[in-house]
């Protein structure tokens, strides 16, 4: 599928209705606008994506980390910024 737009005053580009059902994009949804070469390349963003990774972190993750985070002098004693 190939549509043309044009570029308003404002600098900005309106989706048709087309697009935009197909692409089940609708008002407040975020999309991503990525470059490669010449070519501009839009998604819809997906904000479920991390809902599948239930198991991706360790069970204490959100404990380790804030340890990790609170000790700050222990932190820049392993940086090898503080003796």
């Amino acid at each position: 599928m190939s549509e043309e737009t044009t570029v308003t005053r404002g600098s900005q580009i309106t989706l048709t209705k087309e697009i935009r059902e197909k692409m089940r994009i609708k008002e407040g949804d975020r999309v991503i606008l990525n470059i490669q070469g010449g070519v501009l390349i839009v998604s819809k963003r997906d904000s479920a994506v991390f809902d599948k990774f239930d198991d991706f972190l360790p069970e204490r993750f959100e404990k380790t980390l804030k340890k990790i985070r609170s000790d700050e002098k222990e932190r820049l004693k392993r940086l090898g910024i503080l003796e």
